[in-house]
């Protein structure tokens, strides 16, 4: 008796691509899973390399975005609209899956849990070989030093062996079951995430302006829908950042879009009115390097790896980065009010 699998819908949002588009098509291709339950949906943003030539190769639906309109965000969008398949897998064009029974793992709690919302990896793959960024990736679980002191990374760090982030935690073996409240909320969504498709669409705000992958699942958890799984595996994340000041630059355009541009439509945030201690004592560990720095030896005596070593640096980046968008949108606010009032 054959297993009745659920039916997989890939999205993942592109443009310029071409150098790691093949390895992310290849690892779904790979996989053991049922090839005819699962769509690759390449929702582009007028690539002008070779990404879709490429990912002809590879049996994809493409759907063509204007340049003018493309951000990973409203392209995820735009591939979930045209998705008609069971559960949503949200990929973006540097995860690799690094086996080929990542999706049958992914897949598991959905099957065996009808609560069950979506599922993430508890980990980041980590690769002595790849690139230092890379590395300070997977070893901490995010880029982002402010989210992993206020407890928000995207996936664990190294050498934390079991989940300790927000929410009520059940081990079930292979995954964890996870009830989470709506004030706690741990960055979700993005780089290799499961979700059922019909609870996504019914329930919360996925169209192309309103998408942020963390917010619908805030919208979501604040409708009920709190149960989540995490298995115990990774996913591979390519940087691609060929300098840390260009992935200083690239972080700078991101936080300027998704927190000053696009702000008024964000119903989630890395920092909320609960997390002002945290944020303080961000910036206190930051300024003196004590924490940082401890932080970075304590994982060095586990994990042999310079790319800890980054860590106080970057905390000090992120604060002069979070330090800088906190003004600049406080004084178009304060230019706005004057504007108007005049």
């Amino acid at each position: 008796m054959r297993i009745q699998l659920p039916s997989i819908s890939c999205i993942i949002p592109t443009y310029n691509s071409a150098k790691t588009i093949v390895l992310c098509l290849q690892s779904i291709r790979q996989q053991n899973y049922p090839q005819d339950k699962i769509e690759i949906i390449l929702a582009d943003g007028a690539s002008s390399d070779n990404t879709l030539k490429i990912a002809q190769k590879y049996k994809v639906k493409i759907i063509s975005i204007p340049s003018k309109l493309q951000n990973a965000e409203y392209n995820k969008a735009i591939g979930v609209k045209a998705a008609r398949n069971d559960l949503l897998l949200m990929l973006d064009h540097d995860n690799i899956l690094p086996h080929n029974k990542w999706l049958a793992h992914m897949v598991q709690p959905c099957r065996e849990n009808s609560r069950v919302v979506g599922v993430d990896t508890l980990y980041v793959h980590y690769d002595p070989l790849s690139s230092l960024l890379d590395r300070y990736l997977a070893l901490y679980g995010s880029l982002d030093p402010v989210a992993y002191y206020l407890g928000k990374p995207d996936k664990l760090s190294q050498i934390t062996k079991k989940y300790n982030r927000f929410g009520k935690a059940t081990d079930c073996g292979n995954y964890y079951i996870v009830e989470f409240d709506e004030k706690f909320v741990p960055t979700l969504g993005a780089n290799g995430f499961l979700i059922r498709r019909k609870i996504l669409l019914d329930n919360a705000q996925a169209d192309p302006e309103n998408f942020f992958h963390t917010d619908v699942h805030v919208d979501l958890i604040r409708k009920g829908f709190r149960t989540y799984a995490f298995i115990k595996d990774d996913i591979i994340h390519l940087t691609g950042y060929n300098s840390i000041l260009g992935f200083l630059k690239r972080r700078k355009l991101f936080m300027e879009q998704y927190q000053i541009k696009s702000h008024s439509k964000r119903r989630h945030s890395v920092y909320l009115s609960q997390d002002r201690f945290n944020l303080i004592k961000f910036v206190i560990i930051t300024i003196t390097l004590v924490m940082p720095t401890f932080d970075a030896f304590r994982g060095y005596i586990k994990i042999r790896d310079r790319a800890w070593f980054l860590h106080p640096f970057l905390c000090y980046m992120f604060l002069i980065l979070y330090g800088y968008i906190i003004i600049k949108s406080r004084l178009l606010i304060y230019v706005k009010m004057v504007f108007y009032r005049s």
